[in-house]
């Protein structure tokens, strides 16, 4: 009697409620979520990235050179595995909590604006609008973010909660009524302000510039061994090298595009310099490609056909 009394009263005021049971998808989208929009979450995602990267390079470059035997494997391989589990954290910690969460039953929530009140066969709980000031929309989910850096405060609500299909757009408007889009925080907060963009736009250019730069190098590299007939004899094999410099313009290049991707004016200038730096890329593909075959030898030589020979002296 009183669970109906408590929906009657949060259906005359307008409240949109849900039913549901947190699963483990919904915890990890979540905390995937609070990643992509904190600050210390967009750091931790770098540092990650660059690790990537390092360990990538130097582990093409040891293979390239000629101590190529001496590389720190162990090395490059923990620094593999502790990529994976950085990565792996949200899934991890999702799990955790969804022990937790499995014991509360099912979860009963009524959101208008006055906030949310959340009640399980264990608990109850309100929530006051100030204190989760920020959200993010998922295919699945409304998480809803504390205001501090690492957003340690997360609500998700799933949509699949609501009773009608009309009222993920009714729960939609309640909490834009209330709370601030997590992208329109950061347009307001800094990152997309006049300043901030403009340094987006000129980093975007340096790195699609960078990634071009990189590319030519690579296509360089094995000038003199694709050309017999202007460079004769037997050359040394860059295959390796040029290999290297195409991966790294690679990053370079996905990464000037995603500086402005939700940039119009920027984001046009920088796909007209990705296409070419991709056609670069792919330049560099074509002529690289029949010479992998030989990546451990010293030396190379194109043949009449156009194939090449493998030496090591």
């Amino acid at each position: 009697m009183a669970e109906g009394q408590e929906s009657a009263d949060a259906a005359a005021a307008g409240a949109v409620e849900l039913t549901y049971r947190p699963t483990v998808a919904d915890i990890a989208a979540a905390l995937r979520a609070r990643v992509r929009n904190s600050s210390a979450g967009r750091f931790r995602r770098r540092v990650l990235v660059y690790i990537l990267a390092v360990m990538v390079v130097g582990a093409l470059l040891s293979t390239a050179d000629a101590g190529r035997h001496d590389t720190p494997w162990r090395l490059y391989s923990a620094l593999g595995v502790f990529v994976a589990v950085m990565t792996a954290v949200p899934w991890l910690q999702a799990r955790q909590v969804h022990r937790l969460s499995e014991r509360q039953g099912d979860v009963r929530a009524a959101v208008d604006d006055a906030g949310i009140r959340l009640t399980t066969a264990h608990s109850s709980a309100t929530l006051d609008w100030h204190l989760y000031p920020r959200y993010v929309e998922t295919s699945g989910l409304f998480v809803l973010l504390s205001a501090d850096r690492t957003a340690v405060g997360v609500v998700a609500l799933p949509k699949r909660g609501v009773a009608h299909p009309e009222n993920v757009e009714r729960l939609r408007a309640i909490l834009d009524r209330n709370l601030v889009h997590a992208d329109v925080t950061e347009t307001i907060g800094g990152p997309r302000n006049r300043s901030r963009a403009a340094g987006r736009g000129a980093g975007s250019i340096g790195l699609l510039l960078l990634g071009l730069l990189l590319f030519l190098f690579a296509f360089a590299a094995v000038q003199k061994a694709a050309h017999p007939d202007r460079f004769p004899g037997i050359q040394n094999n860059n295959a390796p090298v040029s290999v290297v410099l195409l991966l790294l313009g690679v990053p370079a290049v996905v990464g000037g595009w995603r500086l402005v991707r939700r940039m119009r004016v920027m984001r046009i200038v920088s796909a007209v310099l990705a296409a070419g730096a991709l056609l670069a890329g792919s330049a560099v593909v074509y002529r690289v490609g029949p010479m992998l075959h030989c990546w451990d030898a010293a030396q190379i030589a194109r043949g009449p056909a156009g194939d090449y020979a493998c030496l090591d002296f």
